[in-house]
């Protein structure tokens, strides 16, 4: 795949109904692949953030792993100190859970899949704290950008952490698995989505070989979305300018670690899966609504707030 035919005026990680642009990405010459010198002090910043949302993706790792899980509102959530900034915090709590570990694997129950989706939401937000560009928007900007990935987030984060049991496999932590065993107990649409996961993100994403730094970077491009739903326009620029940063800096890592001729096939592949990222949100937000309407889920009251919104969050 050539990087320069990816269309400009189309969004692969967006939703397919909007039109936001990403900035052309400045093409990097084989001779140029190992230049620092010749690099900007605008591209050595960028560099250094990708460096610095790698480090992070390694925190998240670790507090989802641990023990510590808080009980609060989604606003408490959003407005209190990010945990992964809190450096006593996380060595004293950030500490492997003998729940977290397994032997034997079994058969993922309802249980399990609302235990990890309120883990990873969890830390969902904690990492969302960690983005300068985040931070500096007005709280209602924040709650869109969380609930826009709130049913995304756990999905990409459940292929690229699981453990190799297969292409038709995806492990919890906890040693609790599912896979193309149909689960009639399941709404229609979750079943649905688990066949996306593991056909159109695992299986991709174990092919790449998507490193630490790769996926840290994705998920960060795809989160921060100007075109989320609710998102103010003046938080668009913030956001578009934030996002070009990380994809710039996406596609020099590449170059750099993987030659200019594979860099440009691999950052097309890699961003073109925010296509079935935009896709599977579409579709489960209506699944969950279904779900909800019909009461075939028990929704904790956080899973509630981040999914169907707050009646007051806006006073």
């Amino acid at each position: 795949m050539d990087k320069n035919a990816i269309q400009q005026n189309r969004d692969p990680i967006g939703y397919t109904k909007r039109t936001r642009r990403y900035p052309p990405i400045k093409k990097i010459e084989a001779s140029e692949e190992c230049s620092p010198a010749m690099a900007s002090e605008s591209d050595r910043s960028e560099d250094l953030f990708l460096v610095s949302l790698t480090n992070t993706e390694e925190k998240c790792k670790a507090l989802r792993l641990a023990d510590f899980m808080p009980s609060r509102t989604l606003i408490e959530a959003v407005v209190s100190p990010c945990l992964l900034n809190d450096e006593v915090f996380m060595a004293q709590k950030a500490v492997l859970s003998s729940r977290h570990t397994f032997k034997d694997l079994h058969f993922a129950s309802q249980t399990d899949y609302h235990y990890w989706h309120e883990r990873d939401w969890f830390v969902m937000i904690e990492w969302a704290k960690t983005l300068p560009v985040f931070q500096s928007l007005p709280f209602t900007d924040k709650l869109a950008l969380l609930r826009h990935s709130a049913i995304t987030y756990p999905s990409l984060v459940h292929v690229f952490n699981s453990p190799n049991h297969g292409l038709d496999t995806i492990v919890f932590p906890n040693g609790a698995y599912f896979d193309r065993t149909p689960e009639p107990t399941r709404p229609l649409g979750f079943n649905k989505k688990k066949y996306q996961m593991l056909d159109q993100l695992l299986k991709p994403m174990r092919q790449m070989g998507v490193d630490t730094t790769e996926f840290s970077a994705f998920k960060a491009i795809f989160f921060l979305n100007p075109d989320a739903d609710d998102v103010d326009s003046n938080a668009k620029k913030m956001l578009s300018d934030g996002r070009s940063a990380i994809t710039n800096a996406l596609y020099r890592y590449m170059v750099k670690n993987k030659g200019a001729e594979e860099a440009g096939d691999r950052f097309g592949r890699l961003l073109l899966l925010g296509t079935v990222l935009a896709t599977m949100a579409v579709e489960m937000k209506e699944a969950v609504l279904v779900a909800d309407f019909f009461d075939q889920i028990k929704f904790s009251t956080f899973a509630k707030q981040l999914l169907f919104g707050i009646k007051a969050e806006t006073s």
